[in-house]
């Protein structure tokens, strides 16, 4: 990746943390009224964190890959390609977790991933957004 998408992903995953932190917080006082346990509330959302920025970082790189291509049709094809393979391995993890590893709250996993959206949103409120100087003005 280069230095500037390393840079927004950064920031980005600031975004996520925050949001996760948020959901701990509100975990710790509404999971046990909801009859969750902190416990798991807390990997629940170490875990949609973990797969928030698996996800962030497979887009950073998949569209530096499309974009340094110049090919329109391969950049349509390999984007579709791959957010329908994140999406399979997504679910899959989900239902994984669902299945085998009951200390972990899914609603909790689905919520931390949501920190990606939250990341994309406060990226320009926490960092200014991506401006870039100009020597033209």
């Amino acid at each position: 990746m280069t230095i500037e998408t390393r840079k927004l992903v950064l920031q980005m995953s600031v975004g996520t943390l925050l949001w996760n932190l948020l959901l701990g917080v509100a975990g710790w006082f509404l999971g046990p009224v909801l009859s969750w346990s902190r416990l798991s509330i807390f990997w629940g959302l170490v875990a949609g964190w973990a797969l928030a920025e698996a996800i962030l970082i497979h887009m950073a790189i998949i569209t530096e890959r499309v974009l340094e291509s110049g090919n329109e049709a391969y950049a349509n094809k390999t984007t579709v390609i791959h957010s329908i393979g994140r999406r399979l391995i997504y679910i899959i993890m989900l239902l994984i977790i669902l299945r085998w590893i009951p200390q972990v709250n899914v609603m909790a996993v689905v919520l931390g991933t949501m920190g990606l959206k939250a990341g994309a949103y406060l990226q320009p409120i926490l960092w200014g957004g991506n401006h870039h100087s100009s020597q033209a003005e």
